[in-house]
């Protein structure tokens, strides 16, 4: 079955418990649980998937997924003031009504998602692409503090591991395989919230996504989903109605309608949940105004050879193909990485490109999927 690949064997014929057992230590000393796939508590429905993780860490307190609902709220990363709105609204309501919110703590809509639930002083569960001890993104540190008061945060991967941008779509998996019903809010066409919709389908859980306006780069992933078939959600009662329908008893739909008047501004800097729209009247930080530049009063060709150099110098050792990629990267400030996708780079090739980079240490990827080049 192995065929050639050795490293497989080699890790089966590995028989060393020297790192299981610092990894339970680890557990131990900093009150990390451990949740592997034939305990009780385990969920059901996350056994159920194609692919279970067999081992779960977490921090918090679990909540009991095999007798209530639980629904996953997941959209963009760069929302807009009516995907923020509405990520808001329904993920309260749900919350209200008693659904435990599943969302992967990410910057924009996840962020949202569980900052609604925690304002309702109701469970929460995160669901992370890295270790239990490192928060990513580092901007919902005050976030997971709570959320870990409040519910829990999951990962499959050991302590120490760091958030690379393989593990996420691996995670979505399991943000789709804890809830009943995946709620989609915004996305572009090639978002990574449509692997947790699939994943979704794939496990004949119920999908369902905000209606947004064609043409909207932010729309693309939702209106897509309800071309294919997915339910659109207007209200958190689509998605209660859809699961009482189901099993009936579980949520509460009179709590649901008692509704509270949290001001969603308010919440988020409570939680310091980092989800910048364009209209933001209170979270977005003021522009710092730039020094004005100095003028250059001698010709350019007076310039020293050092200046020069630094103008023209490029890293070595770089790849052709990654090299082409970095020059598109601004030599000050950060770009946005969807803005480096184009007829030569799609955004596969993007990805794959940028963590030759990053493990190169010539760039740094920065919160809300932006990129910045390091000094050389």
């Amino acid at each position: 079955l192995l065929g050639s690949r050795s490293k497989d064997i080699k890790s089966l014929s590995d028989k060393d418990l020297t790192e299981a057992e610092r990894i339970l230590e680890f557990c131990r000393t900093k009150g990390v649980g451990i949740l592997v796939y034939s305990d009780e508590a385990y969920p059901d429905k996350l056994r159920k998937i194609a692919s279970p993780p067999p081992l779960l860490y977490y921090r918090g307190t679990l909540p009991d997924f095999n007798a209530g609902a639980s629904v996953a709220i997941v959209g963009t990363r760069r929302l807009s003031d009516y995907g923020r709105k509405n990520a808001f609204e329904i993920s309260r309501d749900l919350a209200r009504s008693g659904a435990i919110i599943v969302s992967g703590m990410a910057i924009g809509i996840d962020g949202v998602a569980h900052a609604a639930a925690l304002s309702e002083d109701m469970p929460t569960v995160a669901v992370l692409g890295c270790g239990i001890d490192v928060c990513y993104p580092k901007d919902h540190l005050t976030l997971a503090k709570a959320i870990v008061k409040c519910g829990c945060i999951f990962t499959e991967y050991p302590p120490k591991t760091q958030p690379l941008s393989k593990n996420f779509p691996e995670r979505n998996r399991i943000i789709s395989g804890l809830s009943e019903a995946v709620v989609v809010i915004e996305g572009k066409e090639r978002s990574g919230t449509l692997i947790t919709a699939r994943y979704a389908r794939e496990e004949g859980r119920r999908v369902f996504a905000l209606p947004g306006n064609v043409g909207n780069k932010t729309s693309e992933a939702t209106n897509l989903l309800i071309k294919n078939g997915a339910s659109a959600v207007t209200s958190a009662f689509d998605v209660i109605s859809a699961l009482e329908a189901d099993k009936p008893g579980r949520l509460d739909v009179q709590r649901f309608s008692d509704r509270s008047s949290a001001d969603i501004d308010e919440v988020l800097r409570t939680y310091a949940v980092s989800a910048l729209a364009p209209g933001d009247p209170v979270l977005k930080p003021k522009r710092q105004k730039r020094a004005p530049k100095a003028e250059i009063t001698e010709p350019r060709h007076q310039m020293t050879e050092k200046e020069d150099v630094k103008e023209i110098k490029e890293p070595a050792n770089i790849p052709k193909e990654a090299l082409a990629l970095y020059k598109l990267i601004p030599t000050e400030g950060a770009c946005a990485i969807e803005a480096l996708v184009s007829e030569e780079f799609s955004l596969r090739d993007v990805m794959r490109l940028l963590l030759k980079l990053e493990i190169g240490r010539f760039i740094t990827i920065l919160p809300g999927e932006r990129v910045r080049r390091n000094l050389q």
